[in-house]
């Protein structure tokens, strides 16, 4: 696999499935390194994990100049808006975990926000 994650790609796989079953406004989890680099995911319709991942990395990168301009600490979660949804990712030292999901998830948002930070901790907790 190449990343180091403290649980294997199925028990990653289950966190996320209950996720999606828990709120079914997601239209997909994606779990990765910091690096982008995917560990596993799922979307509804087809797409390339690797890019999205890859980008997200990226622009949590340059968050950190933000987030040292505000002297607020780092970041730990970021959300995109768009005129067809969100692209909400929570990541910690280990792991991130990236939801797409549609406009109609506006009122889930904290809910799915929570959601990805218990993944975030499940999978990058030390056995």
């Amino acid at each position: 696999m190449g990343v180091a994650f403290m649980l294997g790609k199925k028990e990653v796989e289950q966190i996320l499935a209950e996720i999606m079953d828990t709120i079914p406004e997601l239209e997909g989890l994606i779990a990765a390194a910091p690096t982008g680099k995917v560990v596993a995911g799922q979307t509804l319709r087809e797409m390339d994990h690797n890019a999205i991942t890859s980008s997200i990395a990226a622009l949590l990168k340059e968050t950190k100049t933000v987030s040292k301009a505000v002297d607020q600490g780092p970041v730990q979660s970021m959300y995109l808006e768009t005129d067809k949804g969100y692209t909400v990712a929570v990541t910690a030292s280990k792991t991130m975990v990236v939801a797409i999901a549609g406009k109609d998830a506006a009122p889930s948002l904290g809910l799915i926000i929570r959601s990805l930070r218990s993944a975030v901790d499940k999978i990058g907790k030390t056995p």
